[in-house]
Parts: C-alpha cells; structure tokens; sequence
C-alpha cells in the first residue's frame, strides 16, 4: 500500500513526496498504549488489563489524552473501575458520544442504565418499545410517548392522534418523529426542511432532546439567528451547547470583532472545541500572524490546532510559501497547503515564475483558466503587500512607484525578496531601496556586476565622475538602474534574467490535454507528460 501511494506522490514532486514520508514516519513511529498506563489511568491488576489488550489490541492505538477524557466522563455518570474492565471497548467511543448516549437513554425512560447497555445503545435503540418494556430496560407503567413529549420545555407540542399510545414503533424512528414535530412546530420549518435535516445530518438522531433545545436557544438568542438561517446551516444542531457557551465565554473577540458575529458569519466554527480553537490562535500569534489575518480566513479555525501547527512549520520550509508570512491573507495558505503544493509543483513544472496567493488557493475553475491563458504574471498585489511590511510604507504609495514600471507585473515576489535582502546585505538602507524600487525587479546577477562598475575608479571616470567623491549609496542605486536600463533603450525590458526566459510559452501549446472539467482527482493539475513539456 505504501509502495502504490508513493510511486502516486512521485507525480506531484519532492515538496508533496518530503511531507508525506514525514506524517507517515509519525503516524507509524506513534508509540502504542501499554498496560502501565491502563493501569495508572484505570485501575485494576496488570494481569487484567494484559488480556484485555490481548483480546482488544485497537485499545493500544487510541490517544492518551482521549482515554483519560473518556474515563473521567464515565466517572462523572457513575461508573466505576470494575464497569469499565466489563465493557473496555467503551472507551473508543468519543466523551461527547458518550454523555449523549446516556441522557438519550434518561430522556427515554430507562432505568439502571448499565455499562452494557450503554455500549449497545445502538442496538437498543433499534428496539421497539414493548421489546425493551419486556426486556425491563424501561418500567411498563411507564408511558413512553408522553414523558418523551414533556422533554421540551420550551413549546407544548402538538402530536397526531394516530401516534399517541402507540409503542410498537422503534424507538429511534420515535425519536426522529419527536424530533421533527418539535422542529415544525418551534421554528416553522415545514416537512421539506426536516426531511433535507435526515438525509444530510441524520446523527441528529442520536442527540439528546435537551441539547437540542438548548442549541437552538443559543442560536435564536445569542447569535440572532432565523429559522431560516438554522434550517441553511442545520448542522449546527449537532453542536455541543456547553462547547458553544464556552466559545462566547473564553473567547468573547478576535481582533477586535465581537465572537457572536464571527460565527453568526461563519456557523462552522461552533463546531470545534473551544480548546483547539484556543490553541490555534495562540500557534497562530506565536509565528508573528496577526488577528486580522484569522478574520480574512475563519476556515482555519475549523482545522485541529495541531493540523495548524505543522503547516505553520511547512510555511517556513517553501520559499514561495515564506515570502508571504506578512501577507494578511496568509492563512489562506495554511487552510488550503495541501492544494497549495500541488499547484505549485505543477506550475513550477511549466516554468511558470509568477505564483501569487491568490493562483495557489483560489477555487479550482479560477486555477484552470489561469493555466489555459498562458500569462506569467499576477496583479502585483502580494508584491505591494510584502514592500509595504518591509519598508514600513502604505500599500497605495507603492503601488503607484511600481506600476510606473511596464513589467512589474512579471516579476515574481521571490525575486523581490531576494533582491531586497541582497541590497540591505550590501549595506544599503530601506530609504536607500525606497527611493529605487524599481531596482528590485532586476536580476540579482546583473545588479551586482554595475555595482562592481561602480567601485573602478577608470569606470567612473567613464562616466565623467569625480571618483575622489564617493557617490552616496541612493546615488549609486539610481546608477546601477540607469546603467542597466541604458543597454535596452530605457524600455524596461532590463528586467529578464535571461532572454529565453522573458515570457512563458502559451499554456495551450504546453496542454493539449488540459481536462475541460476538472475531477477531484485532478483538480490541482497533474504533472504534463514529457512530450508536453519538452
């Protein structure tokens, strides 16, 4: 399996391969879970917990952290040590599955709700309820339909005639009816958006009545949202409501902008615990990433803060990637690495130079037909961004000196950054730069060859200068772009490294077989054939 998905990465280049091996020397590295800690985090005897991973060995690969969660909530509903070495497989199953689990069995009538029973809550509720009456898990006096019906606290609802008393229907089909009613009822909606609710979330099922109502009182009262706005993003009834007043408790703004808004703005959030939502802005603030840029790009906040982390890391490890750290949209970057890569290893293929922020995380029909045009060039947006942080000037004043210059457009920011730090390494200052910006267009190579002119004595006499009076460094600057731009008649064409290099081919030639419509399997591109790109 490793061999196929590796010869599969080699298509898409080093970068995405060297990133791959990394996760799956980790993922495969991860040291196991042994007895001792069963045993320190549980309870019992070694020799117990020696067969139970014997007999459950999938026990050894859960995380540590999700373990002793599991344990303390099962503590919390009062089970002890001996119900857990009863049933262990329950702790694969997520805390927040669990609680649920138990209220829906509370909401429901059962009574001595036992560590078995909550670990085949399943197939109990697959049960209808004359069945789990004979099999004594719920009392036979009691009348199931109607203590299901005064779970909601907040309306009086309404059932239909045919389906009072009757309990010979299951009990999740029952639930879902009571659901449904509920929905009708509370928030207008007609039998069409609880119909879309089960097919496109039907883990609703298993959510307790109270934290349904509870969520939607959160959602209606909190965060001012309409029937209409819950019935668009249904998925937020899947919430953990304690999680949701956590977020507006802990995190009550994000760069200023109330947290009520953000996720009014974007309900996705809510489904993320509160804590990886704090971890991840602080890995956020701690690689120099200001708030604002999070409000550019709230989808990052639906990522683990680990997930975060890494990319954060990998940011620093692709120049064309670092270059944009003090982009405010940067974090477009991290949300969408993974596409990110791909596309750049394929433009990279093509000898395309130009690569902005934009190209490597805009939508997948944006991509093609800035492949299929043919243009090496962006709209000069990152390159205004990134000058603008290093010379501490406004976006709009430098935007106005670069577009004086033809070409601009054509250089790639990479290269503007190299130049940049190659002028300030040569002891020249960012007043220096600012006053010949447009020097930083040029190549490298060239520029420090005029610069080298420059410090002949017999050269400078060439130009009839005093060489006993040394020019000062802005002087010089200005005389290395007047000395380049001299030998291509002041056309701005001094900019091309090299003269084959002065323009990329038309991609159409490069492309023949550019899909029309994009799969999910090649969306990103794919590397051309040889033939293509000889």
């Amino acid at each position: 399996m490793f061999g196929r998905t590796y010869r599969n990465l080699q298509l898409f280049g080093h970068h995405t391969l060297a990133v791959f091996c990394r996760n799956y020397r980790k993922e495969t590295s991860a040291d196991h879970l042994g007895i001792t800690f069963f045993v320190k985090n549980i309870g019992s005897s070694a020799s117990k917990w020696k067969a139970i991973l014997k007999k459950y060995p999938t026990l050894q690969t859960l995380k540590e952290k999700e373990v002793i969660n599991t344990v303390e909530v099962l503590k919390k509903l009062n089970f002890n040590v001996d119900d857990i070495i009863l049933k262990p497989t329950i702790l694969c199953t997520g805390t927040h599955s669990l609680k649920n689990r138990y209220y829906v069995l509370k909401e429901c009538g059962f009574n001595n709700i036992s560590i078995s029973l909550l670990s085949r809550y399943l197939v109990a509720m697959n049960k209808d309820v004359g069945t789990l009456k004979s099999f004594n898990h719920i009392p036979y006096d009691l009348d199931v339909i109607e203590k299901l019906r005064q779970t909601f606290t907040d309306i009086d609802i309404q059932l239909p005639d045919d389906m009072v008393c009757n309990e010979n229907i299951e009990l999740k089909a029952l639930r879902q009816h009571f659901m449904s009613y509920y929905l009708q009822q509370r928030l207008n909606w007609n039998q069409n958006d609880t119909t879309k609710l089960w097919s496109a979330y039907g883990r609703i099922r298993h959510k307790s009545f109270y934290s349904v109502q509870k969520m939607i009182k959160l959602l209606s009262e909190e965060l001012q949202f309409s029937s209409e706005r819950i019935s668009k993003n249904a998925f937020t009834l899947c919430a953990d409501f304690q999680n949701v007043e956590r977020i507006l408790r802990d995190i009550p703004s994000i760069d200023g902008e109330d947290i009520r808004e953000i996720l009014h703005k974007f309900p996705k959030i809510m489904m993320s615990p509160c804590n990886a939502l704090i971890t991840t802005l602080k890995h956020i603030k701690d690689y120099g990433i200001k708030e604002d840029a999070v409000l550019r790009c709230l989808e990052v906040l639906t990522l683990g803060p680990d997930t975060v982390l890494e990319r954060l890391k990998d940011l620093n490890e692709v120049e064309e990637f670092q270059v944009l750290n003090c982009n405010p949209r940067v974090l477009r970057l991290v949300h969408y690495q993974n596409k990110a890569r791909l596309r750049l290893e394929y433009l990279n293929q093509l000898k395309v130079r130009c690569v902005s922020l934009h190209i490597l995380s805009c939508s997948s029909d944006t991509f093609a037909r800035f492949a299929r045009d043919g243009e090496d060039r962006t709209r000069g947006r990152d390159i205004v961004v990134y000058l603008a942080h290093v010379l501490n000037k406004e976006v709009a004043d430098l935007r106005n000196v670069m577009s004086r210059h033809p070409n601009w457009c054509h250089i790639p920011i990479v290269h503007v950054k190299q130049c940049y730090e190659f002028l300030l390494n040569n002891e020249f200052s960012k007043a220096d730069i600012y006053d010949n910006m447009h020097l930083l267009l040029y190549p490298i190579k060239r520029i420090d060859e005029k610069l080298q002119l420059l410090r002949l004595p017999d050269f400078l006499q060439q130009l009839q200068l005093d060489y006993k009076d040394p020019l000062n460094k802005k002087d010089i600057l200005a005389l290395t772009l007047y000395l380049i731009e001299s030998e291509y008649h002041f056309t701005g064409d001094g900019v091309w490294a090299e003269r084959v290099g002065q323009q990329v081919e038309n991609f159409k030639n490069l492309l023949p077989d550019f899909p029309e419509g994009l799969t999910k399997v090649c969306r990103y591109g794919t590397k051309p054939a040889a033939a293509a790109i000889s």
